[in-house]
C-alpha cells in the first residue's frame, strides 16, 4: 500500500499537493492572498489620501504622508512584536486548525469594519491605525500557527514543496491583487471596495479549513497536561530561544530576517509617498495611483519568479547559494531603486529586489522548517517570526520619522547600506552563513 501512495505521488516541486489536506489549505491561500495584497495596497493609499485630499504636493504635506504612513505600519506590526512568542507557546498546544479558524474569522472582520467606514466616506486616519492593530493581534496567533500547521498536514519529506508553493501563491497574489486595486482605483472605484473584497475572498479560507481533516494532534489518553501558570509558559517559550541559541542554522536565519525587518523592508512605508512625490509629482491622481498598483504588481511578478526559483532549483545543494545570493542581490539593487528618478528604471529594480528578497525568504524558512523538531515547531517559528515580522515597526516607525526630515529617496538609500553591509557581516563572519548547516539529520 505504501508503495502505490509513493509512485501516484507528483514529483519534485508540485507533490505537497498530493496531499488533500494541503491542497485544499493551499486553495484556500490562492483565493484569499488576492483579497489581502488589494488591501495592503488599499490602505497605503488611504493614507496618502487622508493626508492630501486635494493633492497639495507640498513638502509639510509629504513629510505628513511619510510620517503617518510609518505610524500605520508600526500600529500594525506592534501587536505582532508583543503576542508573537505567546502566540508560539499556544500554537504548540492547541488544535491548530481550530486556532486559525479564529485567527481568520478575526482579520475579516477587520477588513470589513474599515471597508465599511471607507465606502461610507467617514473614515478618519484613527480608524486605519485601530483596525491595523487589530489586524496585527489576529496575524500575530495566525502566523506561527499557520507555519507549522503546514508542516503537521505534510511532513519534513513535503515541506520544501509546500513551503515553495505557499511563497509562489503569495507572490502570485502580490501581483494580481495589488493590479486590481491600482486599476479599480484608477476608476474611482470606492477604496473600501477592496477592504469588502479582501472580506469576502478571505472566506475561501475557512471553507478550506473547516474541509480539512486531522488526525487528532494528540491522541486520547497520550495528551499530558500543559503547565498554564506564567512560569510554565515562560519555560516553554525559553525553551524555544534555547534551541534557537544553540542551534547555528537555525540561529543565523533568525539574524538574517531580522537585520532585514529592521531596515530593508522599512522601504515598503514609503513607496506610495516615493511614487507620489518624487517619480511621478505632476501627474494626476488617477495616473500615481495606477502606477502604484503597478509597482507592486511588479513586485508581485519579480517575488513570483524568486518563488518558482526555488521551487524549481531550490534542492539541498543549492539551499545555501540561493540564500546568499538572493539576500545580497536585494540589498544591493534596493540601493539603485532609491535612487531611481524615472518610472520604468524603478519598476526593473523593484522586480529584482523582489526577486532576490522571495529568494532568501523561501529558502530560510525552508531550512527553517527541515531544521526544527515538531514538539517545538510553533515556538521556534513564533521567534522566526518575531524577528521576521515584528521588528517591521520599528523599522516602519524610523523610517517614516527620518523620511519626513530628509525624504522618502534619501531614507530608502540609507536603509538600503545598512541591510547590505548587515548581510555581508552576518554571510562572510567566521561562523555565518556560508559556513551554515544545509543538511538534515535524519531524526
Amino acid at each position: 500500500m505504501q508503495e502505490t501512495k509513493m509512485i501516484t505521488r507528483k514529483p519534485g516541486a508540485f507533490r505537497a499537493l498530493s496531499n488533500r489536506n494541503f491542497r485544499l489549505f493551499w486553495i484556500g491561500q490562492l483565493i484569499s492572498l488576492i483579497g489581502t495584497w488589494a488591501q495592503s495596497l488599499a490602505q497605503g493609499w488611504l493614507i496618502v489620501l487622508l493626508v492630501d485630499p486635494l493633492g497639495a504636493h507640498t513638502p509639510a504635506v509629504e513629510a505628513d504622508a511619510n510620517f503617518y504612513s510609518g505610524w500605520v505600519n508600526f500600529a500594525g506590526g506592534m501587536p505582532i512584536f508583543l503576542f508573537t512568542l505567546l502566540a508560539g507557546v499556544v500554537a504548540d498546544r492547541v488544535d491548530k486548525r481550530k486556532m486559525l479558524l479564529v485567527t481568520q474569522s478575526g482579520l475579516i472582520l477587520s477588513a470589513f469594519g474599515l471597508g465599511i467606514l471607507a465606502t461610507e466616506g467617514v473614515v478618519k486616519i484613527w480608524h486605519v491605525l485601530f483596525f491595523a492593530v487589530l489586524s496585527g493581534l489576529f496575524a500575530a496567533f495566525d502566523m506561527p500557527t499557520r507555519q507549522s500547521f503546514v508542516a503537521e498536514m505534510v511532513g519534513k519529506e513535503d515541506m520544501p514543496s509546500a513551503v515553495a508553493l505557499n511563497s509562489s501563491i503569495f507572490n502570485a497574489a502580490r501581483a494580481l491583487g495589488p493590479a486590481v486595486a491600482g486599476l479599480l482605483l484608477a476608476a474611482r472605484v470606492s477604496i473600501g471596495a477592496a477592504f469588502l473584497g479582501n472580506a469576502f475572498l478571505s472566506l475561501a479560507v475557512i471553507v478550506g479549513l473547516l474541509l480539512i481533516r486531522v488526525a487528532p494532534r494528540f491522541p486520547e489518553g497520550t495528551k499530558t497536561k500543559a503547565d498554564n501558570t506564567l512560569r510554565g509558559v515562560w519555560n516553554s517559550t525559553r525553551e524555544g530561544f534555547d534551541y534557537v541559541k544553540n542551534t547555528p542554522t537555525v540561529r543565523n536565519l533568525v539574524i538574517l530576517v531580522g537585520s532585514f525587518g529592521v531596515f530593508a523592508f522599512s522601504f515598503n512605508v514609503l513607496i506610495p509617498v516615493f511614487v507620489r512625490y518624487t517619480l511621478l509629482p505632476n501627474a494626476t491622481d488617477a495616473m500615481q495611483v495606477k502606477s502604484f498598483g503597478f509597482m507592486e504588481t511588479v513586485r508581485g511578478v519579480g517575488a513570483l519568479g524568486g518563488a518558482l526559483t526555488v521551487a524549481l532549483l531550490g534542492n539541498a545543494a543549492r539551499q545555501r547559494k540561493m540564500l546568499i545570493t538572493g539576500s545580497l542581490l536585494a540589498t544591493l539593487v534596493l540601493i539603485v531603486f532609491g535612487l531611481s528618478r524615472t518610472l520604468w528604471l524603478a519598476y526593473a529594480t523593484m522586480a529584482i529586489v523582489s526577486y532576490g528578497f522571495v529568494l532568501c525568504f523561501a529558502t530560510s524558512n525552508t531550512l527553517m522548517q527541515l531544521h526544527v523538531p515538531d514538539h517545538l515547531r510553533g515556538r521556534v517559528m513564533s521567534i522566526y517570526t518575531l524577528m521576521f515580522i515584528g521588528t517591521i515597526p520599528f523599522g516602519s516607525l524610523f523610517a517614516g520619522w527620518l523620511a519626513k526630515f530628509i525624504g522618502a529617496p534619501t531614507t530608502i538609500v540609507i536603509c538600503a547600506v545598512i541591510s547590505l553591509l548587515t548581510t555581508a557581516y552576518i554571510v562572510f563572519r567566521p561562523g555565518g552563513l556560508r559556513e551554515m548547516e544545509v543538511t538534515v539529520k535524519a531524526a
